[in-house]
């Protein structure tokens, strides 16, 4: 369990840190897992007490959904937001699918053994707040409105659950994509319908992004069919699951991280779809409200160039999150897109300067004079977003 706390408290981490508020003014924290396991006290307040949270904290933790567990919080996150303009809802999901492939059984069939091959370990977050933001905050979502569905004769599709002798067992009917693409065209038009009647104006589906549960690419081809949609409206999905697999619940923020910060296509509206045991589906209506800092090339370079030049970039071996961690005391910036620009022209200069003395050219220039913020500047824009955020641990939604 300390691997799975770990994954979620630095998801939490990273997606407080976008959000832009103070941690103190976190009302309600939603947990949700599907690794099975008795364990008190329970994750939700091991979370609560490493991030430092209010000991007053309400807290809601849910288990067994499986890979809509990501969607289901962001709606209840939803739901308490609606009720408390006030709310500051942290939703964190987490999942260590490592242990269906400890636990299976002592003669394991090729089913069990495809089914624990399909999943990696991952977790996600995502803090959702009521109508009044404060100074600071960020929302770059508005959550239009949320669905939940359970679809009849289907419960034989999915078994996950634990034998007498303490093994897992996780069964996946092969037909498990087609009763989810079946069903959706229905959900999807009900969702919409939903939108509609709270007096929304979203637009067909076929120019909104979907952010889908990383299922594979059966199933991802089968939400494109029932949506009438193309592989680019999915894009995000497509990305998360051909670079990180099936993240379980977690998928379902990481998805939407992707989107929010790397997609740009200029469509404003995101349908969020996932689907889990029952067979149930889970999913939201989105619209964007602001754009969070992107990843851009030049971050891209400096990230490749990290990987690349660890060893003489960073001074005495200082690591790379020392490094971005010392330009973010010296910028006073908490947007992300400033913190690496930052660190890139740190890096850059350093660059030059090595270059210069090479040509034999003395340089008198400090580091500090070419930051692009002052430490004095205030007002900067928080990096987060309110569903109202690729990797395992990507962090915040």
């Amino acid at each position: 369990m300390t691997a799975l706390i770990d994954l979620a408290q630095k998801a939490a981490e990273n997606a407080l840190a976008m959000w832009g508020g103070r941690r103190s003014e976190i009302t309600h924290l939603c947990w949700g897992t599907m690794t099975g396991a008795m364990h008190s006290p329970t994750i939700d307040i091991l979370l609560t007490k490493r991030l430092g949270l209010s000991c007053d904290v309400e807290r809601t933790s849910i288990e067994g959904m499986g890979c809509l567990t990501g969607y289901r919080l962001l709606n209840i996150g939803r739901q308490i937001a609606k009720g408390n303009p006030n709310a500051r809802v942290l939703v964190v999901e987490g999942d260590l699918r490592s242990a269906i492939g400890n636990s299976l059984p002592d003669h394991a069939g090729r089913a069990d053994i495809v089914a624990a091959s399909l999943f990696r370990d991952a977790a996600s977050a995502a803090v959702v707040s009521g109508e009044k933001l404060a100074e600071g905050e960020r929302a770059c979502y508005e959550l239009i409105c949320g669905k939940s569905r359970i679809v009849e004769g289907t419960e034989h599709l999915v078994d996950y659950r634990e034998l007498d002798c303490g093994e897992i067992r996780l069964y996946l009917h092969k037909e498990l994509p087609n009763a989810v693409g079946h069903a959706e065209p229905a959900f999807i038009k009900a969702l919409i319908a939903e939108a509609r009647a709270s007096k929304a104006d979203p637009p067909e589906v076929t120019e909104m992004d979907i952010a889908c549960h990383t299922g594979g690419p059966r199933v991802l081809h089968e939400v494109a069919k029932a949506a009438d949609a193309t592989d680019e409206q999915l894009a995000a999905s497509w990305a998360v699951m051909k670079a990180h697999g099936n993240l379980s619940g977690a998928s379902n923020l990481s998805v939407l991280d992707y989107q929010n910060r790397v997609v740009e296509n200029g469509r404003q509206w995101v349908l969020c779809l996932a689907m889990g045991p029952g067979v149930c589906i889970e999913g939201l209506l989105l619209q964007r409200v602001s754009s969070p800092p992107r990843i851009t090339e030049s971050l891209l370079r400096l990230v490749a160039r990290f990987v690349s030049r660890a060893s003489d970039t960073c001074p005495e071996g200082e690591a790379i999150e020392q490094r971005v961690l010392r330009t973010l005391r010296r910028s006073k910036s908490e947007s992300a897109a400033s913190i690496f620009e930052a660190v890139l022209a740190d890096v850059e200069e350093e660059e030059e300067e090595e270059q210069e003395e090479a040509d034999g050219i003395a340089t008198s220039h400090t580091n500090d004079t070419l930051l692009p913020q002052k430490e004095d500047e205030e007002g900067k824009e928080s990096a987060c977003w309110r569903p109202k955020r690729p990797s395992p641990t990507h962090g915040g939604a």
